[in-house]
């Protein structure tokens, strides 16, 4: 069976760039450990620093200031609380992925003022509540919706009074050019597989003086910041994906903006659904549906056994029965958020494989809906 992936969001498959680079690397047989003083060891750094490099240079920024790490949840709890130690108060908004939310959840448990930002039925965080001070912590895209955030202008309110602002830009990195060193955030979070590269590895980026303090502590890797051996070979496929986007992006929003609307068009001919607004800011490869009358865990398990891989939401978060957190802060209503599944496309993902899997959705979810109440299908 030839499977449609729609779960880029969770993992985006391997660019094959970036997976030829990888085994060429494993197939040199460099075997070094880039602290090692030793040839061996002076090779393994050598790309080290050379993948430092490609992605200090797709971002705009200085090598110095990229800090290599396990991924974008070890990325997040080192940003909260690496920079935290010596401001008054620590706040996210209420649509923040997990790893945010609890490591700033624990601090306020442990003491630490602050507050969890609300967000308009948009999506966007309320301006006026974000503070002036302290640290804050707003994302770039929503994993759940694609919604974007106003960082300029949020970063804006924070420093007003010295504040510090990172964002989690984990669905938005090597997808979207940026330039960090033009943008107004003093730290964000990368990870890799959620735009081509090898699970298992991301990036702190830290404005060059911000960061106070590491929350773990060993060796001397990475200045101390992340103690602990480097993954070369998952660093070395970050290195490549970086330079790929760079030169020849592999995402192009124009053609996942024409499969957006392709999927919502096919979708409302054959059934009954709700999908999360976006503006063109937003991220178009990602599309939140609700289906009153349908569970999401049905849904999608009868999508799965089609050949159609989809999720309801955050894979850290997919195996727990908790309504999502994101649109309980956008005030949907939980009978929505219950029959609510997330589509999110990739650079590879086709119109043909749209179309088919937005008709078997809505055949799905009509059958689903007339079995569990009794009416009829919508003609």
């Amino acid at each position: 069976m030839n499977r449609i992936y729609l779960d880029h969001n969770a993992t985006s498959p391997l660019l094959p760039e970036v997976a030829r680079g990888m085994s060429e690397l494993l197939e040199s047989g460099t075997a070094g450990n880039p602290s090692s003083l030793h040839q061996d060891g002076r090779s393994a750094r050598r790309i080290l620093e050379d993948a430092r490099d490609r992605v200090a240079a797709v971002l705009s920024v200085e090598p110095a200031e990229i800090f290599f790490t396990s991924g974008g949840t070890e990325s997040n709890n080192l940003a909260i609380c690496g920079l935290v130690t010596d401001h008054p108060s620590v706040s996210a908004s209420a649509t923040e992925h997990p790893s945010i939310l609890e490591p700033v959840k624990q601090l306020h448990a442990s003491g630490r003022p602050g507050h969890i930002i609300p967000v308009s039925a948009s999506g966007r965080v309320d301006l006026d509540q974000v503070p002036e001070e302290g640290l804050v912590s707003v994302h770039w895209f929503n994993n759940e919706t694609g919604i974007s955030q106003d960082l300029d202008s949020i970063a804006e309110k924070v420093h007003q009074k010295g504040g510090r602002f990172h964002s989690d830009g984990a669905q938005g990195f090597f997808r979207t050019p940026v330039s960090l060193r033009d943008s107004a955030v003093d730290a964000a979070t990368i990870t890799a597989h959620k735009a081509g590269g090898p699970s298992g590895v991301g990036a702190l980026w830290i404005r060059k003086g911000f960061l106070q303090q590491p929350f773990i502590h060993g060796g001397p890797q990475e200045k101390k910041i992340r103690p602990g051996t480097e993954n070369l070979l998952a660093i070395h496929g970050m290195g490549i994906l970086a330079e790929t986007c760079f030169k020849e992006p592999a995402w192009n929003r124009n053609q996942l903006e024409r499969l957006r609307s392709l999927f919502l068009e096919t979708l409302q001919s054959s059934t009954s659904h709700k999908a999360v607004a976006q503006d063109q800011d937003d991220w178009p490869g990602c599309i939140n549906l609700s289906f009153e009358g349908v569970h999401a865990e049905t849904l999608l398990v009868r999508l799965d056994m089609e050949g159609i891989s989809a999720s309801s939401g955050s894979a850290c978060s997919s195996g727990a029965r908790e309504p999502s957190h994101v649109l309980k802060a956008m005030a949907i209503p939980e009978s929505q958020i219950r029959g609510s599944i997330r589509i999110s496309m990739g650079p590879h993902t086709t119109e043909d494989q749209i179309h088919k899997a937005a008709k078997t959705l809505g055949r799905i979810s009509e059958d689903l809906r007339r079995h569990s109440t009794g009416a009829p299908p919508v003609s």
